[in-house]
């Protein structure tokens, strides 16, 4: 079963990278605004070298803010801003925070192949002065598949689809966003983004296989059904016959009986039985 995690995927080198992309959505578009690449991977400038974000052409550390951060270590950070406040990234942990214009960060996963895929992702502020902020998983574009509010220092929500997944078509996105929220102010929205998503390859197939077997199994069925039909018009047939012969006849008493259609059914399942394992044998 093919496997990605956001942390466990995430590139200091290239965006997109394999079935990751990092950027933005403009300020109110969420769902439909068009998707920007952030360009360039930056670390922290004052001691917190571990700390690194990917920004755009506009933004470096502590100016517009808006970007998706991570830890490179295997240990938790707490990082100190210029201003005193706090960000506890876990180890290898992802964050994204909004722009300070009101624009969402955004990491994107695009499906690499046709699909039921199951979608499970947690989202926690990490600023210890944090009040609100939103947090959105939005499909392909066209379609909210959860949102929520997060409110406080450490508030954290989870989000996880249905054992069968959602079925996504390859190289459609799926979009994790972090924005302003309720307040609609930017600053301390730090929130860190674990996301984990599962492909059910075998599903697919199963269905296929499945869908195969059932068509199959109809057109033989239909044959024999049809076979009996055709047997029984001719039986029926004979049997009128035989009964007006009968009739006309002085010297025979005796009276032909009409063979049903579900004896004829068993009939036929019998000698086709019969036919297979004399085949068998052969």
């Amino acid at each position: 079963m093919p496997k990605w995690s956001l942390s466990s995927d995430f590139s200091l080198i290239h965006n997109p990278s394999s079935v990751w992309s990092y950027g933005s959505k403009p300020a109110g578009y969420h769902v439909t605004g068009m998707f920007n690449l952030f360009t360039h991977l930056d670390q922290e400038p004052n001691g917190y070298k571990d700390i690194v974000a990917w920004f755009g052409r506009d933004t470096i550390w502590y100016t517009h803010w808006l970007g998706v951060y991570y830890n490179t270590q295997s240990t938790s950070v707490v990082l100190k801003e210029p201003n005193t406040n706090t960000m506890a990234f876990t180890a290898k942990g992802v964050a994204m925070h909004p722009g300070d214009d009101g624009r969402f960060s955004v990491v994107r996963f695009t499906a690499p192949k046709d699909g039921n895929y199951i979608v499970d992702a947690t989202f926690t502020h990490i600023h210890n002065c944090a009040q609100h902020s939103g947090a959105h998983i939005v499909y392909n574009n066209l379609m909210t598949l959860w949102e929520v509010d997060l409110a406080g220092p450490e508030d954290s929500r989870s989000f996880k689809t249905s054992n069968k997944g959602i079925t996504v078509r390859a190289n459609e996105p799926i979009d994790f966003i972090v924005g302003v929220g309720l307040d609609n102010v930017f600053y301390c929205d730090m929130t860190l983004a674990r996301v984990d998503i599962h492909l059910l390859e075998n599903q697919a197939e199963f269905s296929l296989i499945a869908g195969s077997i059932v068509f199959v199994l109809g057109v033989i069925i239909g044959a024999i059904l049809l076979q009996i039909y055709y047997q029984y018009r001719e039986n029926k047939q004979n049997v009128s016959i035989n009964q007006s012969n009968t009739r006309l006849s002085t010297k025979c008493g005796c009276e032909l009986k009409m063979i049903s259609p579900i004896h004829l059914f068993f009939n036929l399942i019998m000698k086709n039985r019969t036919k297979v394992l004399g085949n068998r044998i052969l």
